[in-house]
This record gives structure tokens, sequence and C-alpha cells, in this order.
């Protein structure tokens, strides 16, 4: 293997949405074994790059399911946004069937929702939420990273996942990334295609490629690359992934698999 992928949450952070100092360590001795690491995350960049700052090494991102790659400096390398005219079209349709979303942008800071949409002050303090009111707000929104619906009953974002296939089919990726999140990005961006880019930049075949995941958003990543990993006891451990981890992320499950793998 030549390069190890990690999604984030559920998988390289534990339940606290830290990385432990075992993983850290491990990532570092991968490194220093001359293996490259990269996260792939549906996170925007301003998030994930907390993440890479704690860990305190060289990474590459993929952001937003794949919508935004950087390299191992922090620099944008690749963008796959969903244009203004095709985001204007589905928050529309959104808005008219009364679906609640967030709309990012690909630093993650500035985003987009509904009036009268309840936040979090502590989410406001990193970032800028732009209200829309109106038609007129919608033929105003610019190129977007993703769109993410968040619905807390199960049947209802399944119900929510139908409509917009049936709808949306031909120009949106649609993917559940946990249990009550929907992710839409632009048709062809995904985590496999973020993976296959920096696999190209590197010059390093698929099948030198290690990758983890848990959720439906890590399916085509895994299916991808020579070595997929599912997270013990995630959605991902019950599909058709080879490999599992012995240990949950809440135990450093991607540490300990990559320990005992690469002998580290």
């Amino acid at each position: 293997m030549k390069l190890v992928v990690s999604d984030l949450d559920g998988t390289l952070l534990n339940d606290d949405s830290e990385v432990s100092k075992e993983t850290i360590e491990i990532i570092k001795k991968l490194k220093e074994n001359g293996i490259e690491f990269a996260i792939a995350t549906g996170r925007s960049f301003s998030s994930a790059n907390k993440i890479r700052k704690k860990i305190g090494l060289e990474v590459y991102l993929i952001c937003n399911n794949g919508a935004n790659i950087y390299d191992k400096a922090g620099k944008l390398i690749k963008d796959n946004v969903m244009p203004d005219i095709l985001i204007r079209k589905v928050i529309k349709f959104l808005s008219e069937n009364n679906i609640e979303y967030s709309a990012f942008d690909g630093s993650g800071i500035n985003f987009y929702i509904p009036k009268n949409t309840k936040v979090e002050s502590e989410f406001l303090e990193e970032h800028i939420a732009h209200y829309i009111r109106n038609l007129e707000d919608i033929e105003k929104l610019p190129a977007l990273a993703k769109i993410l619906i968040i619905e807390d009953n199960p049947e209802r974002i399944y119900e929510i996942k139908d409509l917009i296939h049936k709808n949306f089919d031909d120009e949106l990726e649609i993917v559940i990334s946990a249990d009550d999140c929907l992710d839409l990005n632009v048709k062809g961006c995904s985590k496999k295609g973020g993976v296959k880019y920096i696999s190209e930049v590197l010059k390093i075949n698929p099948r030198d490629v290690m990758a983890f995941g848990d959720s439906g958003n890590d399916y085509k990543m895994l299916k991808y690359v020579g070595h997929p990993v599912a997270m013990k006891d995630s959605f991902m451990a019950k599909r058709d992934i080879e490999n599992k981890t012995d240990f949950t992320n809440d135990e450093s499950g991607v540490a300990k698999y990559l320990q005992k793998y690469f002998n580290l």
C-alpha cells in the first residue's frame, strides 16, 4: 500500500469527534515509512482542516464528498461544485416540498438556509448564515459545494431520498451519510472521485490504496480501492466490504488496523 485514505466521522474520529493520540502517532509512523495519508469527508474545508491541524502533519483533504480537494499544504487543487443553475433548481424544489436544507460553499464558512431556521449560536461564531426568504433570494444563489438535509425520522429521510432521485437522478449524487443525514452533490462528485484524483496526482495505482469508511457516502470509495476496510459495527460493515476493523472508531480502530497491517 502506498496511500491510506480515511473518512472522519465514525471512522478516524471517536464519538466525541476527536482524533486520539494513538491515531496521530500511527499516522506519523505511517508517513515516516513513506506512505501518504489523506482524509475523505463530507465535512467542509474549514471543519476538516481543524482535524488536520490537530494531527499536525501534511495530509491531503477530500472535502464535501469530493467537491473540493486540497493538497498537503492546504491549497485547493480541484473543484467539482454544483453550478448556480442547478443549485437554484434544487433549492426551489426543496422549498416547494417543505424540505429543510443547508447549502454550503467550498470553504464551509458560508451556508444558505431557509428563513426562520434555528442555528446554534456556537456554530455562527465561525460560519456566516445566509437566509433564503423568497424566490428572488433563490435566484441569487451562487455555485455551491454541497446540500445537506437533516431529518430525524429515518422513514422520512428515505422518502426524501426517493423523491429527489425521482426528480434529479441524472444531475445529483444522492447518498445517506448518516442515519439522519442526506448529502447532495453534483453528479459524478464523490469521495471515490477524490481518491482517484489524488492517486493520479501521486501516480499511485488504485490497487495500492487502502481506505476506511463507515457510511453510505464511503461505499463507492471503498469499492474503488485495492484494500477497502469497513469500521466495526458500522453501516459499511453490513455491506460487501471484504475487510473490517476489529475495533470501533471510539477504540481507535483505524490506528489499530494500520499498526497491525503495516507492523508499525
